[in-house]
């Protein structure tokens, strides 16, 4: 879990970097750092509650709430399927709308 919270706060870093001094990647960049992020925080919420078992479902615990909002950042808008279809058409150099 570390591994990855790690890994998704050294993009955004990247990206606030490249927002400080914009340059061709900056707009990819974005893209990347809101699916990137919310992938993340599935995949270590959903460690989290497997790792917790049954208790991970309790209102005291508190990390249900993490688990189900990591989930709805996947479908707000941008949602991730759009992040990816605008990332590879930035890739291919095509017109992002």
């Amino acid at each position: 879990m570390r591994i990855e919270t790690d890994k998704a706060r050294a993009h955004l870093v990247s990206v606030l970097d490249s927002l400080d001094s914009p340059g061709p990647e900056t707009q990819l960049l974005v893209l990347e750092v809101k699916a990137a992020a919310s992938e993340t925080a599935v995949q270590v919420t959903d460690l989290g509650m497997r790792t917790c078992g049954g208790a991970a479902f309790s209102r005291q615990v508190g990390l249900e709430r993490f688990f189900r909002d990591a989930r709805a950042a996947i479908v707000m808008a941008p949602t991730s399927d759009h992040a990816y279809e605008f990332i590879g058409r930035a890739l291919c150099g095509m017109e992002l709308f």
